[in-house]
C-alpha cells in the first residue's frame, strides 16, 4: 500500500513537471527543405510625392499573420540620396520605414528586394506555443517615385539649396579695435535644423569699398552648423562697419523662401594712421625663434630676433623686427601664425 502511494505522488509530479514544461515557446530554426506560408509586401514613398531637401520616409508594409523581421533592402536609390538612418526603423502599424532626403528632383521607377527573417507563431493564446523561422527574400512590386524640385516662385537668383524651418547667421571678428591695415578674420557661422548642401555659401552684401577683402573659406561643418571664414583689411579708418552676410533657404513650415542674416559688425579705430608693410631690419643679437631680415628680405648677420608680419604668411612684408624678450599680446591665431600687439607694431608671427 505504501510503495502504491510512492508511486501517485511520483506520477502526479512529473504530470506537474510537464505542465510547466508546457508554458514555455519553443523555437525552432529550420532550413530550406521547409516552406514557410508566403506573404505579399508592397514598398512606397511617404509622402507620395516629396521635394528636395526636404525628408521622406520610403515606407515597408506587408501582408501576413506572421512576424516579418527586415534585414536588407536591394535596389534603393544610391545617387542625389541622402539616408538619414543606418537601418529601416519598426513601427507600431507593422510596417518599417527608412527616413531619406532627395538632394536633386528624380522621376523614375525602382524594383526593390527584401530580405530578412520570418516567423511563423503555432498555439497563439494556449498554454503550448511553438514558432517556426527562416530567411526569406522577396521581389516587391514596382513602383515609381517623382521627386520635384522646390518651387519657382518667390525663388532667389543665389538659393543654394538648404531647406529647413530655423536657419540662423551669426558674425564674430578677431578683433574690433584696429587701424587701417590691420588684418580682421570675420567668421560667419551658421546654425539650422534642416539641410544645407556642401556647395553653400553665404553672400556677402554691402560692404564699403574701403575694405580689401579676401575670399571666403569654409572651415567647419557638422549636420546642424557650418562656419566660413573671412579676412578683411580696412584700408581707411571710413571703413567702419563690416559686411551683411546672408543665406537663403526655404522654408516648408511656411512654404516660402526665407533668408538668414547677420548683421554688421562696427569697428572702433585707435588710430587714423595705417600700420607699416614697408620692410624694415632692426640689428639686434639674441635668438627668438626667427632670423633678422634686411630690405632685400634676405638674412641679416645680427642674430636671431622676432619678425612680425603683415598677413599670416611667410612671402607676406615685414612689418617689424623685435628684439628677443619683447612683450607680446595675443590677438588671434590662425593655421600656426599668431597675431600679436607689441609696444612697436600688431603683426603676425609663427
Amino acid at each position: 500500500m505504501l510503495a502504491a502511494r510512492r508511486l501517485l505522488v511520483v506520477s502526479a509530479l512529473a504530470l506537474a513537471a510537464f505542465a510547466a514544461e508546457a508554458q514555455f515557446s519553443r523555437v525552432f530554426n529550420i532550413g530550406g527543405g521547409q516552406n514557410l506560408p508566403d506573404f505579399t509586401g508592397k514598398a512606397r514613398l511617404e509622402p507620395s510625392a516629396p521635394v528636395v531637401g526636404i525628408p521622406c520616409y520610403f515606407v515597408f508594409e506587408f501582408t501576413t499573420k506572421n512576424q516579418i523581421e527586415v534585414q536588407r533592402v536591394i535596389g534603393l536609390p544610391d545617387r542625389d540620396v541622402e539616408y538619414l538612418a543606418n537601418e529601416l526603423e519598426p513601427y507600431a502599424d507593422g510596417t518599417y520605414r527608412l527616413p531619406v532626403r532627395f538632394l536633386a528632383p528624380c522621376k523614375r521607377s525602382l524594383n526593390l528586394t527584401v530580405s530578412g527573417m520570418q516567423t511563423v507563431l503555432h498555439g497563439a493564446g494556449t498554454s503550448f506555443r511553438s514558432s517556426f523561422s527562416m530567411n526569406f527574400s522577396k521581389a516587391l512590386p514596382p513602383f515609381g517615385i517623382n521627386v520635384k524640385p522646390l518651387p519657382e516662385d518667390g525663388r532667389p537668383s543665389d538659393f543654394s539649396g538648404a531647406v529647413g524651418t530655423r536657419f540662423g547667421m551669426a558674425q564674430t571678428l578677431s578683433s574690433d579695435h584696429v587701424r587701417p591695415g590691420d588684418l580682421i578674420t570675420a567668421t560667419y557661422e551658421l546654425r539650422f535644423d534642416g539641410y544645407c548642401p556642401s556647395n553653400a555659401c553665404p553672400t556677402v552684401e554691402h560692404l564699403s569699398k574701403e575694405f580689401k577683402a579676401y575670399e571666403l573659406k569654409e572651415v567647419a561643418r557638422t549636420d546642424r552648423s557650418v562656419k566660413w571664414t573671412q579676412v578683411l583689411v580696412p584700408r581707411t579708418a571710413s571703413a567702419t562697419n563690416t559686411a551683411l552676410v546672408a543665406l537663403t533657404y526655404y522654408n516648408p513650415q511656411i512654404g516660402r523662401y526665407e533668408v538668414a542674416k547677420a548683421q554688421p559688425k562696427k569697428l572702433v579705430f585707435v588710430s587714423t594712421e595705417a600700420a607699416s608693410t614697408e620692410n624694415t631690419s632692426v640689428a639686434v643679437t639674441g635668438d627668438a625663434g626667427a632670423t633678422s631680415e634686411n630690405k632685400d628680405g634676405g638674412q641679416g648677420e645680427a642674430g636671431r630676433v622676432l619678425v612680425l608680419r603683415f598677413a599670416p604668411s611667410d612671402s607676406s612684408p615685414v612689418v617689424a623686427t623685435l628684439p628677443p624678450d619683447t612683450p607680446v599680446k595675443e590677438l588671434s591665431s590662425s593655421h600656426g601664425w599668431r597675431r600679436v600687439e607689441t609696444p612697436r607694431a600688431i603683426g603676425w608671427t609663427r
